[in-house]
């Protein structure tokens, strides 16, 4: 008869680390110099703007500056991480405690990033256009992408590895159709609003456009009967 090994005796955990509270003034320093750089954005666009424009607009010395930022990207990305974390999480939070369809397309469908936009339309056109910064979107498509694995694709999604598509792959897909989406809005002038922009980008991320199809198509001829299933495509 196997001779059972002793049990092992239970592991503590370790004491959790206590956070060190940021100075006041840091983080006054920090709003400060933020608001400096999108104030001027609006004036002036962004390409063509200094680290002596923002620190002499903000009134902080150059020295100050370098100790949080290495460049003006690297303020603009945590002036605007900050607003985007405070404006996803709420909603992504709660479509993973959803039990019903209903409930999920409700949350989906939050026009809290529309009306977000909508608020600073002028700023998103200078980013995203002549005067703004191809950094810019690729940091904002690189962020959304990994607010959109972490939390939606992977918690909704089984872990498995029999899914059709990766799940970065469809995380990418849902954030380049939201800045996608923010564009063709922008240079539309608002034309709709945040709530039917929001609809809209649900209807094609999640029902998809086999959705909006003729009903008369049949199986043969739908987009996923098309599609060559060799694994080498």
């Amino acid at each position: 008869m196997p001779v059972k090994s002793p049990a092992k005796p239970a592991r503590t955990a370790p004491p959790a680390p206590r956070t060190k509270r940021q100075d006041p003034r840091i983080g006054r320093t920090l709003k400060l110099l933020g608001n400096s750089l999108r104030e001027l954005i609006l004036e002036h666009g962004y390409s063509s703007l200094s680290i002596q424009d923002i620190t002499d607009h903000a009134d902080v010395s150059r020295t100050t500056f370098y100790l949080h930022f290495k460049d003006k990207d690297d303020l603009l990305f945590a002036t605007m991480e900050q607003i985007y974390g405070e404006l996803g999480r709420k909603p992504l939070a709660a479509l993973q405690a959803v039990t019903t369809l209903e409930e999920f397309a409700a949350i989906a469908c939050d026009p809290a990033d529309y009306q977000h936009v909508a608020e600073n339309a002028e700023f998103y056109r200078i980013m995203l256009g002549k005067q703004g910064s191809a950094a810019f979107i690729q940091r904002v498509t690189t962020y959304l992408t990994s607010v959109f694995h972490e939390e939606l694709v992977q918690p909704l999604l089984p872990a498995n590895d029999d899914l059709p598509i990766p799940t970065e792959v469809i995380a990418a897909f849902f954030a380049g159709a939201q800045v996608g989406l923010i564009n063709w809005w922008l240079h539309h002038d608002l034309s709709l609003t945040p709530a039917q922009m929001a609809k809209m980008q649900y209807q094609l991320t999640f029902e998809g456009l086999s959705a909006m199809m003729p009903r008369n198509f049949t199986d043969a001829h739908s987009p996923s009967a098309a599609v060559a299933t060799d694994d080498s495509l």
